[in-house]
């Protein structure tokens, strides 16, 4: 307990020391800025999503041809009622076999990988509003609506400078605070005494 506090009233001495020169030390530059947000690009891009719902008609393993033939004939029936009109969110909640039948099959916002591969292929491609055409996967047949589809884009530097200018002030810190340590130890005289550890003594 004793050594624990004494690591915490270093650390809090060390940070204290550091955030002091710090403040006369001036704010990161624009140039820098502008620098760091360029060779970190990929940090700041927001990847390509699909915000869909879906209905599914579950299938199981054990089911047979005939069986499986039945269920694709239900969802080629629930896709025509859809493709003529039919509320999406009433029939899913209704229909499909989904927990998300609840929300009326909304999946909300999704990425790539998120999904199961055929699920996302056509989620991905499809037209946004369009009634898709019916999705195979192990989980069973799919018909997909995109509501909405987000290609990936880079947040713009004025987005994120304050955000950048706050991780170099901390990769600063970080840096001082390693060569302050690198400082200390290499100022502290090595004691040995006999039948004990050596310890660092000032």
């Amino acid at each position: 307990q004793e050594k624990l506090q004494e690591e915490v009233a270093l650390g809090l001495r060390l940070t204290k020391t550091i955030e002091a020169q710090q403040k006369d030390k001036k704010a990161p530059a624009d140039q820098e800025i502008k620098d760091y947000y360029e060779t970190n690009k990929k940090q700041f891009e927001i990847p390509e999503t699909v915000h869909a719902r879906h209905i599914l008609v579950k299938t199981e393993e054990k089911d047979d041809k005939k069986t499986k033939d039945e269920k694709m004939a239900k969802a080629e029936n629930i896709r025509k009622q859809l493709t003529v009109g039919a509320d999406f969110a009433k029939i899913a909640k209704t229909s499909s076999d989904c927990p998300s039948k609840e929300k009326g099959g909304d999946l909300g916002t999704v990425q790539r990988g998120q999904m199961v591969k055929p699920f996302e292929e056509a989620a991905f491609k499809q037209e946004v509003k369009a009634i898709g055409p019916i999705v195979e996967t192990p989980f069973g047949y799919h018909i997909i609506q995109v509501l909405e589809h987000s290609q990936s884009q880079t947040k713009p530097l004025d987005e994120v400078k304050v955000a950048i200018a706050d991780t170099i002030k901390q990769q600063r810190m970080q840096e001082e605070a390693e060569r302050y340590l690198a400082e200390l130890k290499s100022k502290a005289k090595i004691v040995y005494a006999d039948g004990m550890a050596p310890v660092a003594k000032k």
